[in-house]
């Protein structure tokens, strides 16, 4: 089921990025500088997607980015020939930073999975999980801070503003630099100013 997964994690980021498998290093970032210039939310300022469709992008590419420089690691023959006849014990080929940054990704489809059916309160659990897993990851507190800037918005539409409050002010502790996040989020009580 892992590998299944993964190759279905690959072939997305293949897909986000408007490559062919097989694509040179160059190719690669060359796709993700062109549609990062495109895509940065600093440049689409009002878009509220296009934090996560940044995201969505880096991540990708980070995954392709590893992928590539993993298969073009030349293995000699002198190596492969020594190993055999010095019987030293094979280097797992799982380690545990490997494992966890499969994990990550793993979390980081289901989180995508559940925001768009709009379960906020599911990929809260999962985001904050994640978080309390590995607290120092940029990129984990930048998803925690839009999953939660989200569901302010989805209270807001339900006039739950006290609750909205609540979400809107942990988006912007978890992720204080974001200054995205944070014009959002002064749009956001602006809003509650207005309908309250």
């Amino acid at each position: 089921m892992l590998a299944s997964t993964t190759t279905a994690n690959l072939d997305r980021c293949y897909q986000l990025l408007g490559i062919c498998r097989g694509a040179s290093l160059d190719e690669l970032k060359a796709a993700y500088r062109s549609l990062a210039r495109k895509l940065h939310p600093d440049l689409n300022p009002g878009d509220v997607e296009a934090p996560q469709r940044f995201i969505s992008l880096s991540q990708a590419y980070q995954v392709l980015l590893d992928k590539t420089q993993q298969d073009s690691t030349p293995t000699s023959p002198q190596t492969t020939v020594r190993s055999t006849y010095v019987r030293h014990p094979e280097p797992e080929t799982s380690t545990p930073d490997r494992n966890e940054h499969d994990l990550k990704w793993q979390l980081y489809y289901e989180l995508q999975s559940l925001l768009k059916q709009q379960q906020f309160l599911k990929a809260i659990v999962l985001i904050e999980g994640l978080s309390h897993r590995s607290p120092q990851d940029a990129q984990i507190c930048q998803w925690q801070g839009i999953i939660y800037s989200q569901y302010g918005h989805q209270l807001i539409q339900r006039r739950e503003f006290d609750k909205a409050r609540i979400y809107l002010k942990k988006a912007l502790k978890v992720d204080p630099r974001n200054r995205q996040l944070w014009q959002e989020v002064d749009r956001a009580f602006n809003r509650i100013t207005q309908l309250s």
